[in-house]
């Protein structure tokens, strides 16, 4: 039999991954194990099964796996994208607020630090974006979505095979 494609399916994931990254108030959700990320490998994956349940086919873990993985890789890279497009229209620069909570709580910033914190100032200050800052994200996004998101996906096969082998005893 002929599977279904997975590409809705991860679009779908994809679209709940940064929808609950980058909606204020909505992403705090991403501080309990990043479950904003989980929640949507979990949703491609549960469609990804419906669709293949009209075939009469059952979803596998594999499956999960790769849709969370492509979605977490995608919604990394728009992520990024929109994050940087949302800071270069508001024109915020995140080191001054960074430099306002040093300030209030009196924490020491090694001289190191200072030099590379003062060229990320200078370049949002100049250009309204830093390329190491979005080397940075880029980074952490792409590790933390590739974990979750296949995490999402492979629970959401693993329940929906459950449900349907419970349904069929």
């Amino acid at each position: 039999m002929k599977h279904p494609g997975q590409l809705t399916s991860v679009l779908i994931a994809t679209a709940i991954m940064v929808f609950t990254s980058i909606i204020p108030v909505l992403n705090f959700i991403n501080l309990v194990c990043c479950a904003g990320i989980i929640l949507g490998g979990a949703a491609g994956t549960f469609y990804y099964a419906k669709q293949l349940e009209k075939t009469g086919q059952a979803v596998q873990n594999k499956d999960g796996l790769m849709i969370g993985l492509l979605s977490g890789i995608i919604s990394a890279i728009l992520y990024v994208i929109l994050s940087t497009l949302i800071l270069m229209v508001s024109k915020q620069n995140p080191v001054e607020l960074l430099y306002k909570i040093v300030d209030e709580y009196g924490i020491a910033i090694p001289p190191e630090s200072e030099k590379m914190l003062r060229d990320v100032y200078d370049e949002y200050a100049r250009q309204g974006f830093s390329f190491m800052m979005i080397g940075i994200e880029l980074f952490v996004r792409i590790i933390s979505h590739t974990i979750f998101g296949p995490i999402g996906g492979l629970i959401a096969a693993s329940v929906f095979n459950k449900r349907k082998n419970a349904l069929k005893q």
